[in-house]
């Protein structure tokens, strides 16, 4: 009898995954609100990184992720903000704490054989940069690693797995080399990893000063659920027959999960005859993660670019771009994003290649005749700043709005996360960790961006402090970060586009600790919801913003309304606008 038998209609719920951002800098930074790049891909019950800067590690200890988890680490380049982290994270993962006299050493004579638990992968030089960093410092680690190299064709891998080269603690890792097209499509294969999540690792090249890498993971075909009433009383009426097979299946019940592994086996004959199959796909589209590291656009591989298509999510660099001037303000803009540079010796490259602030004392290339500047003028500025900081970004193998917003659209991405900025663009404050808070909440208390919603638990503290009340410098910050959003929404999802298939998209800056919850391959309902319901706000307070450099915010009746903005609050019916005090905020 040959008849599919044991599967429900019902289609398997998706597992969860989410995206933590745990460093958003460039290699400028780190800054005071945002450490350099690192972000997080969380299954559940298993954690890949995707680089790993220096101070990536605090930035695990203040976040709600369980460190144990992290099973995989991905390099997308070999520049130190994306490295220096790796071994400080190995050395938590892998604690040689309580590793006994002489273990170690019996564990390096397995030689070649050791099998690894952890893994990471990054281009040539990843193997060198952590086999030596670990032997100069002796690091003494507990459990076995692989590292393995994605090498270009005729690319030597930077150090070899010979059995007298390997740290003891380090099992054989594999060099992928690139296929003809130059790409490598066997990263990780469809099954690997707990609980039979399965998702696949592929990767591509992009452009940057140095050889760069993006990856996509693409999960398993969703399929529908097993019916275990029909299957176990079939398998149990077979358990006899099958125990006396060779070699024998001495639980039958274990074909149940050989049923469900990765890749979908073929199916089964039973001695009874019955066929038992794979569950059959379900219809839900596959989710879908492209994640890039350092570069100036998209990719240049047609190859990759194919493999990068129609995208569940895509996370792409956006180091520089131009705020235009309703938005920044002038030198008032310039002022905020300069603020976390004092600190560092980011302040010493400011006075070399920023001039310093007029405050319109001086005159303007396109001012007229009052001191003022006309639309068109303003326009024909912007324009030109625009250009100027694009060439200066594309010359350093990096992108603005304009390469992020053209490679979402040409690849049909659903969602769209920027990363890696400037030290220019200093991280708003959010109390909360979510995607879309509200642009007029209160700032968090802490001097970064705070995981104030992490259960209190998480690491053995309550975070929990009260946040601030909103400043216009805070609300300046804010605009300025979702003015780079606006522009790449602008190309990549116009509001043509959006009105004609109903869906709502909005491209997101991302934020240390900020973290997005991929449900499904398309937006679900309540995504969209929080969209439009940000975007309602926003659009209210970016246009008040952009006319009159500032917006009205309702308080508690007892407190009444204030004025947050970098210009006085305009004249109500002819009148001056009263002053109340400190509820009427704006710049001296």
């Amino acid at each position: 009898m040959a008849a599919h038998i044991g599967h429900s209609q019902k289609a398997k719920p998706l597992s969860p995954v989410s995206v933590t951002f745990l460093g958003t800098s460039s290699g400028g930074g780190p800054i005071l609100s945002r450490n350099c790049s690192s972000l997080a891909v969380d299954f559940g019950n298993e954690i890949w990184l995707f680089d790993a800067a220096d101070g990536t590690l605090m930035r695990l200890h203040q976040s709600s992720l369980r460190i144990a988890n992290i099973s995989r680490i991905f390099i997308t380049h070999m520049h130190a903000d994306h490295t220096l982290g790796l071994v400080a994270i190995m050395m938590t993962i892998m604690s040689g704490v309580g590793v006994k006299p002489g273990e170690n050493e019996e564990l390096a004579k397995l030689g070649t054989k050791k099998k690894a638990t952890f893994h990471i992968y990054g281009p040539a030089g990843i193997r060198k940069l952590i086999r030596t960093t670990l032997s100069v410092t002796s690091i003494n680690l507990a459990g076995v690693f692989a590292i393995h190299e994605i090498l270009e064709q005729g690319e030597e891998p930077s150090v070899d797995c010979e059995e007298e080269n390997l740290h003891s603690n380090e099992a054989v890792g594999i060099d992928f080399i690139a296929n003809d097209d130059g790409v490598w499509e066997n990263i990780l294969q469809q099954g690997n990893g707990k609980s039979g999540k399965g998702w696949s690792v592929k990767a591509g090249p992009i452009h940057h000063r140095v050889p760069s890498l993006g990856y996509v993971l693409a999960e398993p075909v969703p399929r529908v659920q097993l019916d275990t009433s029909s299957l176990i009383p079939l398998l149990k009426s077979n358990a006899e027959a099958l125990a006396s097979l060779d070699p024998p299946i001495k639980h039958p019940l274990s074909l149940l999960s050989h049923l469900t592994s990765l890749p979908p086996p073929p199916p089964y004959t039973l001695p009874s005859g019955d066929v038992i199959h794979p569950p059959p796909p379900s219809g839900i589209s596959p989710r879908k993660l492209v994640i890039f590291g350092d570069c100036s656009g998209g990719t240049e591989n047609s190859t990759f670019q194919k493999m990068c298509e129609n995208p569940s999510l895509l996370v792409h660099e956006c180091t520089n771009g131009h705020i235009p001037h309703d938005v920044q303000r002038g030198d008032k803009g310039m002022k905020i994003r300069k603020k976390d540079l004092e600190p560092s010796l980011e302040a010493k490259r400011d006075r070399l290649f920023f001039h310093k602030p007029t405050d319109g004392k001086k005159g303007h290339p396109h001012e007229n005749g009052n001191g003022h500047h006309s639309f068109e003028d303003i326009l024909a500025k912007d324009n030109e700043k625009r250009l100027e900081v694009q060439k200066k970004a594309l010359s350093r193998g990096h992108s603005t709005p304009e390469e992020v917003g053209n490679f979402a659209k040409t690849i049909k991405a659903r969602r769209v996360i920027v990363n890696h900025f400037s030290a220019m663009f200093p991280s708003p404050r959010y109390p909360s960790t979510e995607p879309f808070p509200s642009i007029l909440s209160p700032i968090s208390p802490f001097p970064y961006p705070s995981p104030t919603s992490t259960p209190s638990n998480a690491h053995g503290y309550d975070p929990h402090v009260e946040p601030h009340s909103l400043t216009k410098n805070e609300l300046h910050t804010r605009l300025i970060m979702q003015s780079l959003a606006d522009q790449i929404t602008e190309i990549w999802s116009p509001p043509a586009d959006r009105d004609e298939d109903k869906i709502a998209r909005m491209a997101i800056p991302s934020r240390d600790f900020m973290s997005i919850r991929i449900p499904s391959h398309e937006l679900s309902d309540i995504e969209q919801d929080d969209i439009r319901r940000y975007r309602e706000e926003l659009d209210r307070v970016m246009g008040s913003w952009k006319e009159c450099g500032g917006v009205w915010v309702d308080l508690p009746k007892e407190v009444g309304r204030i004025w947050l903005g970098v210009e006085p609050a305009p004249s109500i019916g002819g009148k001056t606008a009263p002053q109340e005090g400190n509820h009427i905020r704006y710049e001296e």
